[in-house]
């Protein structure tokens, strides 16, 4: 089966990394494999012919069709926005990575000429309210721009199309279940084998840190982006000013460019927790495994969540280290021997008592994190991952003649002018649905 990925291959993107697992797995099983990206000057090595894409035209859209199943790799950023103009063109099987795309479908739209008509799908989906903010986005604070992503995933603008979808958790499948034709198949992310979008460059400051620190201190770390949805507040009120944990250190290690790092230093400051904090900013793959080893406990609040599955948790449960976790979204899902998990509602005083707890007891800590690391030992493999996509494909392939049924359908519908008569497209919708059995 000639099989086309249409996915970022930067050095930078872990997604490329993850997808690139499990390509010889996928080789394996039959699919004659290429992978199409955006042009850029540098490029992931890869086992299969690479094809970088040059323009969204006809004879890109023409190419991509001779294959028997494009598969289209989206996640919220911009290195997708091209991938997610072709997904529009040619239908395929979208592999979704976050279960919010907000930012990337409105760069993607805006690029393609078609804000009005996401504006559109938005309003049915949402509602006038929200069109009007698709139509034309107004700048936000960092927190409210993120809540309203959580709230209004567009996720609906990428599956539109799609003849089958993969996600990473049974929450995500759950979110977009019924918003397209085909199946959902949730897979089990791989670990990303090298960082977790981090810098190559030495961390000067967190060479520091790691000798500055002092013996007894029991070091939590949080990974990833610093942003908005990082819990840095919570966690920081969790620890300030309890005699019992006056020896906890908290460290946010990832990229911290936008002002939730600087918040969070100053809310440190204020709480008198400025020698027990830092956001020593991105670091490579050797600092944060001396990071990891380091540290005693991890942390994970995202809030809200718009991620479909979280590499960075993944990272932090193979050192071995249990993990405070908001219970809700895909973390609910996560083993309860390995994590610990809050009820988002405890807030600061839930955090401070499962802190509490694990510093108590050196023994349970092991425990958790033995646990931790064994489930992403067993659980995560470009093969399993491999498996699912592969099986995500045949379904996605018996779906194809019913994608061209509703787009023959959608085209006559229009031509005989009844596109706003509900009473008459609602019964040929019936009729389809019990003619081919799609219900």
């Amino acid at each position: 089966m000639k099989v086309a990925m249409v996915t970022p291959m930067t050095p930078e993107s872990a997604i490329a990394d993850v997808m690139l697992q499990a390509v010889p797995y996928l080789i394996e099983k039959g699919w004659d494999l290429e992978i199409w990206c955006q042009n850029a000057p540098a490029l992931r090595p890869s086992p299969v012919r690479v094809l970088p894409i040059q323009a969204i035209d006809e004879t890109t859209v023409a190419a991509l069709r001779r294959y028997d199943l494009v598969v289209y790799v989206l996640g919220n950023s911009p290195l997708h926005s091209q991938i997610m103009e072709l997904a529009r063109l040619v239908p395929g099987l979208v592999v979704l990575h976050d279960a919010s795309i907000t930012d990337m479908v409105l760069l993607s739209a805006g690029q393609a000429g078609e804000r009005a008509a996401l504006a559109a799908l938005a309003g049915a989906v949402y509602g006038d309210e929200v069109a009007e903010k698709v139509r034309r986005p107004s700048n936000t604070d960092p927190g409210a721009w993120m809540r309203f992503c959580a709230d209004v995933p567009l996720t609906e603008w990428a599956t539109e199309h799609a003849i089958g979808a993969v996600v990473h958790s049974q929450w995500h499948a759950a979110r977009i279940d019924g918003t397209l034709i085909g199946d959902v198949t949730v897979a089990p992310l791989p670990i990303p084998s090298a960082r977790v979008g981090f810098d190559d460059s030495q961390n000067h400051e967190l060479g520091t840190l790691l000798s500055e620190l002092p013996p007894d201190a029991i070091l939590v770390v949080t990974v990833g982006h610093v942003n908005a949805n990082r819990g840095l507040d919570v966690l920081l009120q969790a620890v300030a000013g309890d005699e019992k944990l006056r020896q906890v250190h908290v460290w946010a290690v990832g990229p911290n460019q936008g002002p939730a790092a600087a918040t969070a230093l100053r809310q440190a400051s204020k709480l008198g927790l400025a020698s027990r904090f830092a956001a020593p900013g991105a670091v490579g793959d050797a600092e944060l495994a001396r990071v990891l080893s380091r540290a005693d406990i991890a942390a994970a609040l995202r809030d809200p969540v718009i991620e479909g599955q979280s590499a960075s948790v993944m990272t932090q449960m193979l050192a071995g280290r249990p993990v405070i976790v908001f219970d809700h979204a895909h973390y609910s899902e996560l083993p309860d021997d390995a994590v610990v998990k809050i009820d988002p509602a405890a807030g600061a005083p839930g955090i401070r008592a499962a802190i509490r707890n694990l510093v108590k007891k050196p023994r349970d800590r092991e425990r958790r994190g033995e646990a931790a690391r064994r489930y992403a030992l067993t659980t995560r493999s470009g093969a399993a991952y491999a498996d699912a996509l592969y099986r995500a494909g045949v379904l996605a392939l018996a779906a194809k003649p019913h994608m061209q049924l509703a787009q023959d359908l959608a085209h006559y519908v229009r031509r005989l002018g009844i596109e706003t008569a509900s009473v008459a497209t609602e019964r040929m919708a019936d009729i389809t649905f019990e003619l081919f059995e799609l219900g």
